[in-house]
C-alpha cells in the first residue's frame, strides 16, 4: 500500500475516533500517523501528530503514552538537525519512564539519547558528544543486563544488546580506537547471528 493511501486511511480512522470521542484510539492513530509521516521525511507534520498524541496522553493520564510521544517528537527534531529540541524531548521521555519504573522504556530512552549525541557528533565533531553517547549507551546496556531479564522476551533483549554494541562500536570508530570498535562490532554480529 502506498504511503499516501495509508495516510488517508489513518486520517479517516482518526476522524472516526474523534467523532466517537475515543481518545485512546485517537492517540494511537496519531502515533501511527506520526511514524508514517516521519518515514517519508515530513518531520514537521509528524511532530504535529505526535504533539497531538502527547496532549491526548496527558488527558488520559497515560504516562508511557506521554513518554513515547516525547521520544517520537525528539526523534523528528534529531532528523531535522535540531539537537537541543531533540534532547529536551528525549530527556522528558527518560524522566517519564523512570517516574513509573518502566525499565524497558528507560532503556529505549537512553539508547535514543545516545543516538542523538552521535547525530550531534556528525555536526560538531566534538569528543564530548561521543563521550555523552558512550555514557548513554553504557547506561542503557546496564539496564538490559540488570533489569530486563524475565520482563522482556529474550529475543528482544538480544536485539537491544546487538544495537547497543553496534552503537558503541560506532562511538569507538569515531574516537579512533579501532580495537575497541572491532570488539563491539564483533559482539553485535555474534548476537545478531
Amino acid at each position: 500500500m502506498s504511503s499516501s493511501r495509508e495516510i488517508r486511511q489513518l486520517q479517516k480512522a482518526k476522524s472516526k475516533a474523534q467523532a466517537s470521542k475515543n481518545l485512546k484510539e485517537e492517540a494511537n492513530i496519531c502515533n501511527q500517523l506520526g511514524e508514517l509521516l516521519s518515514k517519508i521525511g515530513d518531520y514537521e507534520a509528524a511532530i504535529r501528530e505526535h504533539q497531538q498524541e502527547l496532549t491526548l496522553s496527558e488527558v488520559l493520564n497515560d504516562v508511557i503514552g506521554r513518554a513515547v510521544a516525547n521520544r517520537r517528537i525528539g526523534e523528528c527534531y534529531a532528523e531535522m538537525g535540531n539537537i537541543e529540541a531533540a534532547l529536551k524531548h528525549q530527556r522528558c521521555h527518560l524522566d517519564l519512564a523512570r517516574s513509573v519504573r518502566d525499565h524497558a522504556e528507560e532503556q529505549r530512552a537512553l539508547a535514543t539519547i545516545g543516538r542523538t549525541f552521535l547525530f550531534w557528533y556528525e555536526s560538531d565533531q566534538s569528543k564530548n558528544s561521543l563521550k555523552q553517547a558512550e555514557d548513554s549507551f553504557r547506561k542503557s546496556l546496564a539496564i538490559v543486563d540488570e533489569r530486563l531479564g524475565g520482563t522482556v522476551p529474550q529475543r528482544e533483549i538480544s536485539e537491544m544488546k546487538a544495537r547497543l554494541f553496534l552503537n558503541l562500536g560506532l562511538v569507538f570508530d569515531h574516537l579512533g580506537e579501532p580495537k575497541r570498535c572491532s570488539e563491539f562490532i564483533r559482539r553485535s554480529v555474534f548476537i545478531a547471528e
